[in-house]
């Protein structure tokens, strides 16, 4: 695996090693349809909030 983003400082053997593994952890379980949104982002609490907020019902406001 050839570096595609710089670290700095340079990690160490280990640290490289596990940060490669995070980030192909990360990439191998999302699949094609993960939101990108941030988790906090897609909360149905959220969402609730804002429809409260702006006055309206719970099924005239959409989420993606």
């Amino acid at each position: 695996m050839s570096p595609a983003l710089e670290v700095s400082p340079a990690p160490t053997p280990d640290e490289a090693a596990a940060i490669a593994a995070a980030v192909q952890a990360v990439l191998s379980a999302g699949g094609g349809d993960v939101d990108p949104r941030p988790h906090a982002y897609r909360s149905a609490w959220r969402q609730a909030a804002i429809r409260e907020g702006v006055g309206l019902a719970p099924d005239e406001m959409t989420s993606r």
